[in-house]
């Protein structure tokens, strides 16, 4: 292994079997970037659960968006195995620096929640990025509807409404807050007793599901 490589399996936090295959610099389009590819060992047996480790029965070729290097966009590359189950089933390996089903690593989508959290704009998020809108709107969506389904409304013991208008005009927004912990459970466009009444049921919805689980 070379030493730029190590370098970057420090960096990246790679165990085993993930390794870095390559590092180079690529133009595209006049302008630089780092592009990382990373391999695992042959023959390694991924672990599906506490009585079966399965090898690679193919792989899908996969990138993903990492932080700058410097001025520089970076991306990662890397063969994703597929393995096959006992009985029968096909499952993409998951790897330890994306989430499923996302073009960015983990670290990228934490500096872009980092950016929001600060009350930078989407759109100016999208253009220190260099990625379309709609992409930072997708993480933003994620991680949000992930961290809203982990709460926990059933300590809720006094709620508040607010009614807000936007733009100077009848654009309502409707939030109902926890008023002992002064956060924020819910927020809806509209204004008024129907609207009030909805955000309720949902509540007493959420809190039911909670319970129950």
């Amino acid at each position: 292994m070379n030493n730029s490589a190590e370098i970057f399996e420090l960096a990246l936090n790679l165990q085993r079997p993930w390794y870095i295959e390559k590092v180079e610099f690529i133009l595209n389009e006049g302008i630089r970037e780092l592009h990382i590819h990373i391999n695992f060992e042959r023959g390694f047996k991924f672990k599906q659960n506490e009585k079966e480790s399965c090898v690679a029965y193919d792989t899908r070729e996969r990138v993903w968006q990492h932080l700058n290097f410097f001025q520089h966009k970076c991306f990662l590359h890397a063969r994703v195995p597929r393995v096959k189950t006992k009985d029968g089933k096909v499952k993409s390996q998951e790897v330890p620096w994306a989430r499923k089903n996302s073009g960015f690593t983990l670290l990228f989508e934490a500096y872009v929640m980092l950016l929001i959290e600060s009350e930078m704009p989407i759109s100016k998020a999208a253009k220190l990025t260099s990625v379309y809108p709609q992409r930072i709107w997708n993480v933003f969506d994620y991680w949000i509807t992930n961290a809203h389904s982990e709460d926990q409304p059933e300590d809720v013991t006094m709620l508040g409404f607010d009614e807000t208008s936007t733009k100077k005009g009848h654009n309502y927004v409707t939030t109902m807050v926890d008023m002992s912990e002064k956060r924020v459970l819910y927020a809806t466009k509209g204004k008024g007793g129907d609207t009030i009444e909805k955000k309720c049921f949902l509540f007493r919805v959420q809190a039911s599901k909670h319970r129950a689980n």
